[in-house]
């Protein structure tokens, strides 16, 4: 749900930083009060506010909605996308995916998928793979992060937090599509052969001892990705 009127958002940012106000406190200088009063009850009808004892504050949805609002001018903020990229090893063959929805269709990959919301990294990957992959894996591992920003024309297009997470102990058979992605298992040869995401950071968290921290700057051109500039990559022990 967005808040999109600009009186209204004034409303919902002043109740973020004074928890109960009066309707003479939350009017001000504002001129039209029939007009205010107006957006003040399509807040109360949406559940975003709440009027208790002449005084109004924002409700639970309220107070979630407010972790999406930019505190100095109660517009909706822009947030990283969160994701996890999946580890999967099976012998000498890693599991592969190609998109078949945008952004970025039609490139190869390791698996990946957005962490929802209520869901813990490892719990995500886990259902990820097995809803999307037909395997369960009954073992899994956080072994890096990937703070990845994407350009194109000048202009930042995708920020996306991407978490490593290893999968392992499998059961099941490979579906080898959906209406997301194309899975296959493949060697490392095979895969680096296909048109794939830029991943100059691919060799070292395969291979990861420890827990990687890597830094990244993919930049497109017309629609497709030209160069990848790696920053700072750090190991921990």
């Amino acid at each position: 749900m967005e808040i999109d009127h600009p009186i209204q958002q004034s409303i919902v940012l002043k109740l973020i930083h004074k928890p109960e106000m009066s309707f003479s406190e939350l009017l001000g200088d504002e001129k039209e009060s029939n007009k205010f009063a107006y957006h003040l009850g399509v807040l109360e009808t949406k559940e975003i506010i709440q009027k208790e004892n002449g005084y109004y504050s924002l409700s639970a949805l309220g107070k979630r909605l407010s972790s999406f609002i930019e505190g100095d001018t109660g517009q909706k903020a822009a947030f990283p996308t969160f994701a996890h990229v999946l580890i999967v090893q099976d012998c000498n063959k890693i599991l592969a995916q190609k998109r078949l929805k945008e952004p970025f269709y039609g490139y190869w990959g390791l698996m990946s998928g957005k962490i929802n919301f209520g869901f813990n990294v490892e719990e995500c990957a886990r259902r990820d793979i097995e809803e999307e992959c037909g395997l369960k894996a009954n073992k899994s591992e956080l072994i890096g992060i990937n703070q990845a920003k994407t350009y194109e024309d000048g202009k930042l297009l995708h920020h996306h937090i991407m978490f490593y997470v290893r999968l392992g102990g499998l059961e099941g058979t490979l579906k080898s599509k959906t209406h997301k992605g194309e899975n296959a298992w493949m060697t490392i040869d095979e895969f680096k052969k296909k048109e794939r995401f830029p991943d100059p950071w691919f060799d070292a968290v395969m291979n990861a001892k420890g827990f990687v921290s890597i830094e990244t700057e993919r930049i497109m051109k017309d629609g497709k990705f030209v160069d990848c500039r790696m920053g700072t990559m750090k190991t921990l022990p």
